[in-house]
Parts: structure tokens; C-alpha cells; sequence
């Protein structure tokens, strides 16, 4: 009964993974992929790397309840060389041996959309997972996860609105889904960013909603925790039938509690309503 119910909630996990296969497609266009890059990194230098990155992840002795996956696993790898540029980068670019020493040179993979609801197409939307090459930052800052809107004025791509997600232990970026909670269709972004510190490992689901030309934040809750030492570890996932842009439903499966693996998972389906969660974007407030 137990495995039973470990491999239901192990599926169960999965569905957001699966349910992108049917959501909105990414463009394939590696022109247009190159002009994404280049408004998001204006001045760099851009090439194709070789090799791949896959930051996908589970705890060893309980891999089948819990999965870490890398939603850029099979993207292509670029070397993006130019100077950090503001806070965030600054951090994810430094030397903790040495506070004046940056790296220039980014691993980044990404996706690109079609902003929902542009009246044109020279609109997109960019999710992007990077790292700087040969750095060596504080855990504050291991990476970046950066959503972008891209507009085409004259000819010319540009980056008009920037949100990089907490950095906090990130490595990685776990689900990212353009959907409809009860309006047009594909108009909101689910995006899983994964977190850790202190004992405990974790992703948070964002719901942000893009009618506005901006990122517009509606939700923030953990989706997977996964506790070394003392805490809860469990795994909540979006039911989008049961969703609407005012309330967000979940099934949630707690393995365990303050510390101690439960004998039988215990199931639960909490709704939160619209504004839950703190702010997901990065807070920096002075380069380090």
C-alpha cells in the first residue's frame, strides 16, 4: 500500500512536467533565439558551447518521492561574455577569496515564447537559467534565473522588462508552463525555482500573470521540500481544473514531519488565494 501511494505521489509530481508538453510551445527559431540573447545581453559576445548541462536531482534514499527536475536540461548551452552587470550578476560573477575578482563569461540556456496577447509578434517572453564560468560566489548567489520581455521597436530587439528570481542556493530551474487560469488563453507563466539552505532543499512555484506587458507576481508557495535535519519534506502541485486567477489549488503529499519520516504519506489539498507568498525576485542592494 505504501509503494503504492509513493509511486502516486511520484506521478503525481510529474504532471506539471507533462502538462508543459501540451502547453504553449517555445520557438525554435535559432535567429529569433540569437535576438533574444543579444536584447537581454546588449554589448556580449554570444557563441554556441559545447556539451550540455542537466542539474535535474533526488535525494538518493528517497529518489521516488522526490524529483528535482531540470525543465533546460535539453537546451543548448551559449557562452555569453560581457562585464556583470548590476547587483545580482555582480554576486553570481564573484571570487568569495577575492571580492575584486569577476568572472565575464556566462553559461546560459533558455527558452523564448510569444508574449501572450501582443497585438504583433514582436513581443516575446524569455526564461533564462545561467551561470558565470570559473566563478566561485557566495551561496547567496550560485546562479541566476531571469524572466525577460523582449519588444521589437525599429528593427531593433530590446530588453523592456527584467525579473530575476531569488538566487538563494539556485541552481536550477524546474517547470516553466504558459497557461489560462479562467481568461484568455495563455496569459500566465507557472515557473518552479529551485531554493535551498540551513539543512532543507526546495523549489517554489510562481504563478505571474503577463496581461499587463510586465510580471505581475499572484503566487509564490513551496512546491517541493525536501528537509535534511528537523523538517517538513513534501511535495504540493498545482491542480489547474480546480485553479482560477483568484484562487490556487494544490495536491499536497507531506513525507515528513519536523524530522521524522511518516510511516504511510499523508494527503492534503490546500487553495490559497491570489497575493500569497513573499516577493520571488532577487534582493540585492549592493554588489558584494
Amino acid at each position: 500500500m505504501l509503494q503504492r501511494i509513493v509511486l502516486t505521489a511520484f506521478v503525481y509530481s510529474l504532471v506539471g512536467a507533462s502538462a508543459a508538453l501540451s502547453a504553449t510551445r517555445p520557438i525554435a527559431d535559432e535567429s529569433l533565439r540569437m535576438d533574444a540573447l543579444r536584447a537581454v545581453f546588449p554589448g556580449s559576445t554570444i557563441s554556441l558551447a559545447t556539451g550540455s548541462i542537466d542539474n535535474s536531482w533526488s535525494p538518493p534514499e528517497h529518489s521516488r518521492e522526490f524529483l528535482f527536475p531540470d525543465a533546460l536540461a535539453t537546451e543548448n548551452v551559449y557562452d555569453v561574455v560581457a562585464p556583470p552587470s548590476g547587483p545580482a550578476e555582480q554576486c553570481a560573477a564573484s571570487d568569495v577569496t577575492n571580492d575584486t575578482l569577476f568572472s565575464k563569461s556566462r553559461e546560459v540556456r533558455f527558452e523564448i515564447f510569444r508574449w501572450p496577447g501582443a497585438a504583433d509578434s514582436a513581443s516575446l517572453l524569455a526564461v533564462l537559467q545561467y551561470k558565470f564560468r570559473g566563478a566561485n560566489p557566495p551561496m547567496s548567489c550560485l546562479s541566476i534565473a531571469r524572466l525577460a520581455h523582449i519588444t521589437n521597436t525599429g528593427g531593433k530587439w530590446r530588453e523592456s522588462t527584467g525579473f530575476d528570481l531569488d538566487t538563494t542556493h539556485h541552481t536550477s530551474i524546474q517547470r516553466i508552463e504558459l497557461t489560462t487560469l479562467g481568461r484568455q488563453p495563455s496569459q500566465d507563466l507557472l515557473i518552479e525555482s529551485g531554493w535551498g539552505g540551513a539543512g532543507v532543499t526546495g523549489t517554489n512555484l510562481g504563478v505571474f500573470s503577463l496581461t499587463r506587458g510586465g510580471f505581475t507576481q499572484w503566487l509564490n508557495v513551496p512546491s517541493r521540500v525536501y528537509s535534511f535535519a528537523g523538517g517538513d519534506s513534501f511535495v504540493q502541485t498545482l491542480d489547474l481544473q480546480s485553479s482560477n486567477a483568484e484562487r490556487f489549488c494544490f495536491r499536497k503529499i507531506m513525507f515528513a514531519k519536523n524530522g521524522s519520516w511518516l510511516s504511510q504519506p499523508v494527503e492534503a489539498h490546500p487553495c490559497y488565494p491570489r497575493f500569497t507568498g513573499a516577493s520571488a525576485k532577487v534582493h540585492f542592494y549592493k554588489a558584494r
